[in-house]
């Protein structure tokens, strides 16, 4: 869910080693996991998958690479059973989607793949296990495209939002990063960039800001219209990835947190910590949008193949349906996503973004998703470019329950 500065809601969906270099001097912050990015000698990025995690902990090594760099990912299944990695909201080529069995069989344990593509995107994305049992076991982590000119921040921190599996009396404990709660330090009139990743396969991620304006920069790793959320509030369905900008405009010293809900209340699970010392005279002037990624500026509704899709959990070791739909390259998609149960379902579209299209007409909210949460009996239409070749999958699930359904289309 985003919160817009608007009235209506829209369902989408450090400390140690405190700064790396990214970009033109823009720092991303280290994020607190005792996840080691392991690097081969080919160069190639080792994730290990087992039952403690990618590289022995939760969440794993973030994985950081420019725009229309190659990435290169050797996974190497140490667990006991099969498992297929996902590159969720990375428009990837098919063959190495994760979307088993339509892109190929699991990876078999004690086996090793090697994922070579060059990142089309800039922005914050994320990859896990495409099963969601082992992806709530910890099989998740990081990966931050950098733009090719950063926008000016001083600070660029990574918030990777998950819950824990449940204590022995029940109760769930939120993290981020892996840790219960954690500190950002800041200056006076600082600029921040915060990437906030919804890991949590059934939560929805409702922070707020207190005492400090939230610039939304973009949504599912594609820049939108910057807008001010409403109350400093940051909510994303999971799977929903958001970049906002946050000035530190407190005075020397102080201290905001950053309120999550929890169990009917909210928890502290992160603080901005002042120092004593300001970073410069003024706050920065108002942010201008982030660079444009390559997805299209415009669509074809007049030719638009148009499709519904029943939102539906099933039982998950059912046969795969049939193909929802094939198109053509290039052709637009209008799809009715109808949730037909009696609770919010999240759907996830692989190897494209989508547009959230008005009520009423073809009109289109100003930014892309790759992920959305549609409320309990009722119908949203989404719109996009089927221009990504192959079979890919749509993942729909419904919101705290365990049952699952896929679907899929074909593009030519």
């Amino acid at each position: 869910m985003i919160l817009l500065q608007t009235k209506c809601v829209i369902a989408v969906a450090m400390l140690s080693r405190r700064h790396v270099l990214l970009g033109s001097g823009c720092a991303l912050a280290a994020v607190a996991t005792r996840a080691r990015a392991e690097v081969a000698p080919d160069g190639f990025t080792v994730l290990r998958a087992s039952a403690e995690g990618f590289n022995g902990a939760v969440p794993g090594p973030v994985i950081r690479v420019g725009r229309s760099e190659e990435l290169k990912v050797r996974l190497i299944n140490s667990l006991d059973e099969p498992m297929a990695l996902h590159w969720h909201g990375v428009r990837v080529p098919n063959a190495i989607d994760g979307g088993a069995p339509l892109t190929g069989p699991p990876l078999a344990p004690g086996v090793s793949f090697d994922y070579r593509f060059r990142a089309p995107d800039a922005g914050t994305f994320w990859y896990r296990a495409a099963r969601r049992d082992q992806q709530e076991k910890g099989l998740y982590g990081a990966l931050v495209v950098a733009e090719p000119a950063p926008p000016p921040a001083d600070q660029d921190h990574l918030l990777l939002f998950h819950e824990r599996r449940p204590s022995p009396d029940g109760a769930r404990q939120f993290t981020l990063n892996g840790a219960a709660a954690l500190d950002i330090a800041a200056r006076s009139n600082e600029r921040l960039r915060l990437r906030f990743i919804n890991g949590s396969a059934t939560q929805v991620m409702n922070a707020r800001v207190e005492n400090h304006r939230v610039i939304v920069m973009a949504l599912d790793g594609e820049p939108a219209e910057p807008f001010t959320s409403r109350d400093g509030r940051i909510a994303l369905g999971p799977g929903n990835r958001a970049d906002v900008f946050v000035d530190a405009t407190l005075a020397p010293g102080g201290v905001a947190p950053i309120m999550f809900a929890q169990d009917g209340g909210e928890a502290p699970l992160v603080r901005l910590v002042y120092g004593e010392t300001p970073a410069r005279a003024a706050p920065l002037g108002e942010p201008g949008p982030l660079p444009a990624n390559p997805l299209p500026a415009r669509m074809n509704f007049s030719r638009a193949l148009r499709v519904t899709m029943p939102v539906e959990s099933r039982d998950a070791t059912a046969a795969m349906p049939a193909a929802l739909f094939s198109a053509e390259r290039g052709r637009t998609v209008v799809m009715a996503l109808d949730n037909r149960a009696g609770l919010p379902c999240v759907v996830h579209l692989h190897g494209h973004h989508f547009r959230l299209l008005d009520r009423l007409d073809d009109g289109w909210k100003p930014y892309w998703l790759d992920t959305i949460v549609v409320a309990e009996r009722q119908t949203v239409r989404i719109a996009f470019v089927a221009d990504n070749p192959g079979r890919w999958l749509i993942e729909h699930h419904a919101l705290d329950g365990a049952a699952a359904g896929a679907s899929w289309f074909e593009v030519k």
